[in-house]
């Protein structure tokens, strides 16, 4: 009631009102037929409609992305970026590095008994099941609890315990699984297309598969093209920067969608002179590049798990991370892990790979039992290269100035992202590498600190940045080992 007390003229609510019609809102999609939803990215228009959905005064959501990768850093090649931190070197300045403890694990043998304490720090409650909450899931409890959580990622493993896979944990300690198949990311991320069906259609037919049929048809892109070329037109609210970013944002779309789908069926866009329609084809249907099975979740041990070569893995990573970085703009996900690689490393990596002004030939088997039990630090070096390069990769789409916040500053400055892997060098829980790059100002960057120190110091010093009580630990009797609070601002 108290709403309507301040008096307006009906002149002045119908501006206000025409203004708001005008209003493109944080949460504004593009929408096609079906369910399909295409976010847009936040566009300088966005201040006629106010602050972002669920965000704070600034506009800017809290977002906290765990990466992770498997089998761990000698604490020698932690210091510089020299060795394979050299990927994250045009970070520096936004990150902080730390070496910690994760002594806690008693259950299961090599790598299950970590591998529920990062990203967690409590004492686990059993093999597969983690003694609390990750520290992503700690923080969107508190924070934001009905924002999205996406968990996806590439990576085989032998059959020792699920937990080698799983990297985010509910306050209860039970997981949310990961998904390999980019496409099903691609699904969940803008939504598949969905048609209901016609009418007419037997009452008894499978709708499953003409929904199927449909999606073949056309892609998600396609669907949304009306939509697009009313604001790319004269009478879009958008002014040319944000008409330039849309194109810009939606090219970024179709070409993870071509990335998906190589293939010579597409459709005709048509559109003329539209610059998103010109010299440009979509594929008929997405599917996922063509490597080793996707849907196994374990294998057995030994050479069990399928050989691929480098580039391919990398090729299928980094779909993964262009997916993440989209959804990360678009407001679509808040909290989760991006995973290369489980704990552990089982995949067995084949070709010829060369960095740092040296090269190896990873052996076609795994590299935990080649590089690492086999205790060769040479190869185990440049194979951690590989995998920083990708997770570096990742950053670096967070950081394109290209898709700036409502802040003005990039997505991987606002956001707080935590790498982390199961053991130092050569099954150690001593000198865990993790790094925390971002934070929204929450956190000091550009350094490296031996302090000695558990890993729930530090996820308690990320909690604290965000306003929580830094308590991770308690529930289990886990104590503190040093102090981290040089990381906070």
């Amino acid at each position: 009631m108290a709403f309507w007390t301040t008096k307006k003229t009906k002149t002045a609510r119908s501006a206000e009102t025409r203004k708001a019609a005008r209003a493109v809102s944080r949460r504004r999609f593009l929408r096609g037929a079906g369910t399909v939803a295409i976010a847009l990215p936040f566009l300088e228009e966005l201040s006629l409609a106010g602050r972002a959905y669920g965000a704070p005064g600034d506009g800017v959501p809290d977002r906290v992305v765990t990466c992770f990768f498997g089998l761990g850093l000698d604490p020698s090649w932690q210091r510089d970026f020299d060795g394979p931190l050299a990927p994250y070197a045009p970070f520096a300045d936004d990150g902080a590095f730390f070496s910690v403890n994760v002594g806690q694990g008693d259950e299961g043998g090599a790598h299950c008994n970590t591998s529920t304490v990062v990203f967690v720090g409590e004492r686990q409650r059993s093999v597969n099941v983690a003694g609390g909450p990750s520290i992503d899931q700690k923080i969107r409890a508190a924070l934001d609890p009905t924002a999205p959580t996406l968990v996806s990622g590439l990576w085989w493993r032998r059959g020792a315990c699920d937990a080698q896979a799983l990297r985010v944990y509910n306050a209860d300690g039970s997981p949310r699984p990961p998904v390999k198949r980019p496409s099903e990311v691609f699904d969940r991320v803008f939504g598949a297309v969905m048609p209901e069906p016609d009418p007419g259609t037997p009452p008894d037919a499978d709708l499953e598969a003409l929904r199927r049929e449909a999606r073949i048809q056309r892609s998600v892109l396609d669907t949304v093209l009306d939509e697009y070329r009313h604001y790319r037109g004269d009478r879009s609210p958008l002014g040319p920067a944000s008409k330039l970013k849309l194109e810009q944002h939606l090219s970024s779309i179709r070409e993870i969608e071509r990335q998906l789908a190589p293939s010579d069926e597409v459709i005709d866009m048509g559109g003329g002179d539209d610059p998103m329609a010109a010299g440009c084809a979509l594929p008929a249907r997405p599917s996922d590049p063509p490597i080793a099975d996707y849907d196994r979740f374990t294998y057995g041990t030994g050479g069990a798990a399928p050989s691929i070569d480098w580039r391919e893995f990398q090729q299928v990573y980094r779909l993964h991370a262009d997916l993440w970085a989209v959804a990360l703009r678009c407001d679509l996900v808040r909290f989760g892990n991006l995973m290369f690689e489980s704990a552990g490393g089982h995949t067995n990596l084949q070709g010829s790979y060369s960095a740092l002004g040296e090269s190896t030939d990873f052996p076609g088997d795994s590299q935990h039992d080649s590089y690492f039990h086999g205790n060769q630090p040479h190869h185990a070096r440049l194979y951690q290269h590989f995998a920083q390069s990708n997770i570096a990769y990742f950053l670096e789409q967070m950081d394109d100035p290209a898709f700036p916040d409502a802040n003005g500053e990039t997505v991987l400055k606002n956001a707080t992202v935590v790498v982390g892997t199961e053991y130092g060098w050569n099954h150690s829980k001593e000198n865990v590498f993790h790094a925390v790059f971002g934070g929204g100002g929450r956190f000091r960057s550009g350094f490296h600190t031996d302090r000695r120190m558990n890993a729930i110091d530090l996820y308690n010093a990320i909690a604290a940045g965000y306003g929580l009580s830094p308590d991770i630990g308690e529930a289990s009797g886990v104590a503190s080992e040093g102090d981290a609070s040089v990381l906070l601002a």
